[in-house]
């Protein structure tokens, strides 16, 4: 797989698994809200977990310089 489309793959699956990490953040606080503390925590900790651990690959993606565009040689 040539650099270009690793990085796109990447940032994708980053994307999407945050998105879905902050939704589930957020239906957590509205169990919480609604008074089920066991399962709404369970919820808010295990997403809390999750972006926790997406934050290392957030910042080394913006960090590091995007791969050259166009057809690969070599």
């Amino acid at each position: 797989m040539t650099a270009n489309k690793e990085f796109n793959r990447l940032v994708w699956r980053t994307a999407l698994l945050t998105v879905g990490l902050l939704a589930a953040l957020i239906f957590g606080v509205i169990v919480l809200a609604g008074g089920d503390w066991l399962p709404g925590g369970i919820i808010v900790v295990a997403s809390l977990i999750g972006l926790a651990g997406q934050i290392p690959v957030i910042a080394r993606l913006c960090s590091s310089p995007s791969p050259p565009h166009g057809k690969q040689t070599g």
